[in-house]
């Protein structure tokens, strides 16, 4: 329940920030910083994911970056007066690298596509019906890409969608302009 809410929070937040005009223009220029927050589903357990995102503008059209996802998923059930229970801790990081590509006619529109290389951290444990537990580690390194659209609301403040393979499938959030450019 407290992921849906988060969810609906977020969504609600944004919806909001569409509403308000303003005399935002897209920022990416060489130098430009960006860090932001994302909620999305997770690449594996179909868990919701929340993270955080950074991006330098290398030149006006390359971006490289940094992203760190954390998500987990479980289950706890009893039969016959045993219970059993399961669950797996997810954290992902990742460099990244995108291409932003040039939009004529709406400069708060700011398309991309990239690549990511990562680490997930894995973390497991079981408890079973007579009370052994078992803790495992099963981490490794992912390849990832995605495609997205940055909308600029602001001169520093943006939204962001994400879809791609890696870490999250999904993701909307929100990016702040840290000075460059």
């Amino acid at each position: 329940m407290k992921v849906f809410r988060s969810l609906c929070c977020a969504a609600a937040f944004v919806c909001a920030l569409c509403l308000v005009p303003a005399q935002g223009a897209a920022q990416f220029t060489e130098g430009g910083r960006y860090v932001g927050f994302h909620i999305g589903m997770s690449g594996v357990g179909s868990a919701a994911a929340f993270g955080a995102q950074g991006e330098v503008a290398y030149n006006e059209r390359i971006s490289i970056g940094a992203w760190l996802d954390t998500w987990s998923f479980g289950e706890s059930f009893s039969v016959l007066g045993s219970s059993t229970s399961w669950d797996t801790r997810y954290v992902a990081v990742a460099g990244t690298g995108a291409y932003h590509f040039p939009v004529e006619g709406n400069e708060k529109l700011d398309p991309f596509v990239g690549a990511s290389l990562g680490y997930f951290v894995v973390n497991s444990s079981a408890t079973g019906p007579t009370g052994i537990t078992y803790t495992g580690d099963g981490s490794r390194i992912f390849f990832g890409g995605h495609a997205g659209v940055r909308y600029f609301f602001r001169e520093n403040m943006s939204g962001v969608a994400r879809a791609g393979v890696g870490a999250s499938y999904l993701t909307l959030g929100m990016d702040f302009g840290i000075g460059g450019g």
